[in-house]
């Protein structure tokens, strides 16, 4: 976990100084600030692998490259071992390097040789070439102004330009509205700001035009590979093997004690069984809920257990709730306004996350492995009533054609169950799983000066399970991830912990479940229904609850509220419920 700052056609080190300032919790262990040339480049870095004593900002003395990394390359050995046999030598251990040396040898064509998770930004003479992992767990941010190209980890740091004014974007308001996300994948809540896009490599010139080169894309219902040929068993076998060699792949990367986000379901408590007892690393796992009979919090505990983990549990107040709340959205940079997701589960994954930053610097979580194994229970079960529940929310735009055509695509006519599984699932697989379950994760993470990796987006784990086929995964409406559940079912019960694989999915949100409640409450009473529909962006919004994080939102990006302050911003709604 590391910060990437970079002012291309511009090179004033203050302006790079106060942008890297403002995401400087990213980077904890060293700040770096300098000018090259006529661009500006800052970072600040978390040491997880490699010389802790070498420069973030890596300048390549056989190339003259400069390059920033945020994330890890988990095929680092494996590349420079190719290299070396071309006659390539490391000169040091970081893997910036190794970026560069692939860099000056494939030129665009660099980022598709590493697995892995990052972010890149290579300054090339007057070139800046930018680069992103194909599921976007590593976010990058640019504006682009004329020649002058601003580029960083978050949008916080951008903001912090003289030259940017934050103003919203309401194309995304109006997409989490509908979805719960930002829907497109290059787009932000702020307008002119954007994102690399997953799987891509951006090449800004010297005059400020701009080239793109896709390296990570997947194919469109990936899931319907009619031509794959092993038997079931066989490919049974093939998840378990990729399942270890993921977690030790990534366990091996940086030498540090590692921990698990455990619920007690199925991906977590597997990615616990295979480091614990396939692999014999000592392994601390971490738990949260709002109530000690919680049932995720009781079933991490026997997982836990039987698996002879480290465990901490963290039991979370109504207090700490509303503490936390504004710090969740600072960081997030984006809102929830409806659609798919509960803005609980990632406030609650928000809070365990300054926990686990007080044992850990790496964590492991479960991200990915719904979309790609097939886990999203009201997929199978209710698309139809799915696609009436999206619609529902579409109703409240009028005529939109812009959102109309993407619900449209999602969900054509005539109704078709298959296809709306198919689509869903492959539509989650992007916007969903980038701009929601991604975001909010990094930003926990980099909140806390920690990293957190989605083991099941390992490269080769996450492309086997894009290519098995839907009835290895989903045989039927009631049963999900058959082949993940079929892998481990011996070796859990061998542990007397079965129910791992029999368990359904309750997700994040439930972990405050009650707070929810109580929340839910709270709100109601402190806004009027007058005050929502009276709100410009009411309709959007659709909530009350919507409309105080909306408030909460306007008052740190747009008002300057500073979310670290012990009272609420004055005037706001957020003051009506602030703890005394």
């Amino acid at each position: 976990m590391c910060t990437i700052v970079v002012t291309f056609n511009e090179n004033s080190p203050v302006t790079v100084r106060n942008m890297a300032l403002a995401v400087r919790h990213r980077g904890p262990d060293t700040f770096e600030a300098r000018v090259i040339g006529s661009h500006g480049v800052a970072a600040c870095r978390l040491s997880i692998f490699g010389n802790q004593e070498a420069a973030m900002i890596f300048q390549d003395p056989l190339t003259g490259l400069t390059v920033l990394l945020n994330g890890e390359i988990y095929n680092y050995s494996d590349l420079w071992r190719e290299l070396e046999v071309e006659g390539h030598c490391p000169g040091s251990d970081i893997e910036a390097e190794l970026i560069a040396r692939l860099y000056s040898i494939h030129g665009k064509g660099f980022a598709a040789h590493l697995e892995g998770m990052f972010a890149i930004a290579i300054l090339d003479g007057e070139k800046l070439v930018l680069a992103r992992d194909r599921f976007g767990v590593k976010p990058l941010y640019y504006v682009q102004k004329g020649k002058t190209v601003l580029v960083c980890s978050e949008i916080k740091g951008l903001l912090k330009h003289p030259k940017i004014t934050p103003a919203l974007n309401t194309a995304a308001l109006e997409d989490s509205a509908v979805f719960g996300y930002v829907h497109s994948q290059e787009e932000t809540f702020f307008q002119g700001i954007r994102q690399v896009k997953p799987g891509v490599v951006l090449v800004f010139d010297s005059v400020g035009a701009v080239s793109e080169q896709t390296f990570g894309a997947f194919p469109l219902a990936f899931y319907l590979n009619n031509g794959f040929r092993q038997d079931y068993q066989g490919a049974v076998r093939e998840t378990k093997r990729l399942m270890i060699r993921a977690v030790e792949r990534m366990f091996r990367h940086g030498s540090m004690e590692k921990g698990i986000y455990l619920s007690g379901g199925l991906d977590s408590s597997t990615m616990a069984y295979i480091a614990r007892m396939e692999l014999g690393y000592p392994l601390k796992t971490f738990s949260l809920a709002d109530s000690h009979d919680s049932p995720d919090l009781l079933a991490a505990r026997t997982v836990a257990k039987a698996l002879d983990t480290e465990h901490h549990e963290f039991i979370v107040s109504l207090g700490e709730y509303w503490r936390w709340l504004p710090d969740y959205v600072a960081h997030f940079e984006s809102l929830m306004a409806g659609g798919v997701f509960h803005i609980q589960g990632g406030l609650a994954f928000h809070i365990l996350s300054k926990h686990v930053s007080d044992h850990v610097r790496v964590a492991f979580s479960g991200e990915g492995a719904d979309e790609l194994f097939g886990g999203y229970y009201w997929i199978y079960t209710h698309p139809l009533g799915f696609s009436d529940r999206i619609r529902g929310h579409l109703s409240r735009f009028g005529k939109n054609e812009r959102l109309e055509q993407i619900v449209d695509a999602i969900f054509p006519q005539p109704e078709d169950e298959k296809a709306y599984r198919r689509n869903l699932l492959d539509d989650l697989l992007r916007g969903g799983l980038s701009n929601y379950h991604l975001q909010s994760v990094d930003r926990s993470g980099g909140a806390f000066g920690f990293e957190i990796r989605p083991l099941y987006l390992d490269d080769d784990l996450s492309q086997w399970a894009m290519e098995l086929p839907i009835e290895y995964k989903v045989p039927e409406k009631y049963v999900t991830k058959r082949i993940l559940r079929d892998a481990f079912r011996d070796d859990f019960k061998k542990h007397h912990i079965e129910e791992v694989t029999t368990r359904l999915k309750l997700g994040m949100p439930a972990a405050v479940e009650n707070l929810d409640i109580q929340v839910s409450k709270q709100v109601d009473r402190a806004i009027t229904n007058d005050e929502l529909h009276a709100h410009p962006l009411g309709h959007l919004l659709g909530s009350k609850k919507g409309l105080l994080l909306f408030d909460l939102y306007e008052h740190i990006f747009f008002r300057g509220w500073d979310h670290h302050s012990d009272t609420p911003p004055t005037g706001s709604l957020l003051s009506r419920v602030w703890p005394r």
